[in-house]
């Protein structure tokens, strides 16, 4: 049996590490670029229960303080939910004007917006402009101990 010798291919030991070293980097290089790919597909097919679009928002009534707003996000809009003397009302946080988000004063019992000093009550109703239009309330049911939204925002 004869032994057989490497492959002379006339390439110096310094050509050769430093094709080797370009395959490394290509190659290296490509599963990066498949990573960066194959992620944000993989994910979005494994999309969490928290995107499913129908399921309607619960909130539990032992979060809502009287007085205090609680901020949430339902279908990407924020909403406010507020507990007071008018019952539990949840409104949608863009102001009608703008689209700011207005902010809760509970000194005062105003919704503040910042982008245009609008003001309105704890209604909804505008005490001050330039806005016209109140904030737009979002339906909602009280059952079990808990606020449900399942209506389009």
């Amino acid at each position: 049996m004869e032994e057989q010798q490497p492959h002379d291919s006339g390439l110096s030991p310094a050509e050769y590490s430093r094709r080797r070293m370009c395959q490394v980097f290509i190659g290296g290089m490509a599963g990066l670029s498949a990573g960066m790919v194959g992620f944000p597909l993989v994910s979005f097919m494994a999309r969490p229960e928290s995107l499913d679009l129908n399921k309607p928002l619960e909130i539990s009534l032992d979060q809502l303080s009287p007085g205090q707003a609680l901020y949430a996000e339902y279908r990407g809009q924020q909403l406010i939910l507020l507990t007071g003397q008018a019952g539990t009302l949840v409104f949608n946080a863009s102001c009608p004007h703008l689209g700011c988000n207005v902010a809760w004063d509970s000194a005062n019992a105003v919704f503040h917006c910042p982008c245009h000093g609008a003001m309105f009550a704890a209604d909804g109703q505008v005490i001050r402009g330039p806005v016209s239009s109140p904030l737009r309330k979002v339906p909602c049911e009280i059952k079990d101990g808990k606020v449900i939204i399942s209506a389009e925002v």
